[in-house]
């Protein structure tokens, strides 16, 4: 019984010992799994070129933003432009995009949302004036009195 006994073992033994060295061999060789090498430079960068792109292509925002620039609209419209001209390159390349995301996509609901609350870039931009209630009541009284004039006539 003790000579089975060892038979046993052995053979579990020998199985445990054949399994452990085919396993590691057939995992490091077969299952090693490839990663992305995500450069952070180049996603910022992508992300700086959209926006400034977003910005620079909307004649709106393009507006606000050399207003509220303090270089002047001349120094302040270089980025824009260059930015502008570099993000198609940027915006289909598949393997950047595959890293990063969309950037344009994301650059364009930014600027919408900012915009609406009064910031462009980096600059908050002042809202459209707005008529008080003094100028209101002066145009109804001017053009009440332009139209009696008509009326008159």
């Amino acid at each position: 019984m003790s000579r089975q006994q060892f038979s046993i073992t052995s053979i579990l033994l020998l199985l445990s010992i054949l399994t452990s060295f085919t396993t590691a061999t057939y995992t490091a060789f077969g299952f090693l799994i490839r990663r992305q090498q995500i450069d952070p430079q180049r996603c910022e960068d992508y992300s700086r070129t959209a926006n400034f792109s977003t910005i620079g292509s909307n004649a709106t925002y393009r507006a606000a933003y050399l207003d509220a620039s303090p270089e002047g609209s001349d120094p302040a419209r270089a980025p824009l432009d260059s930015a502008m001209a570099r993000l198609p390159t940027l915006q289909f390349d598949v393997d950047l995009n595959a890293q990063c995301g969309n950037l344009t996509e994301v650059a364009f609901e930014g600027a919408e949302t900012n915009f609406t609350q009064g910031i462009v870039l980096q600059f908050r931009v002042g809202s459209a004036p707005r008529i008080g209630p003094g100028a209101m009541g002066l145009a109804v009284v001017a053009a009440t009195l332009v139209y009696a004039a008509v009326e008159m006539m």
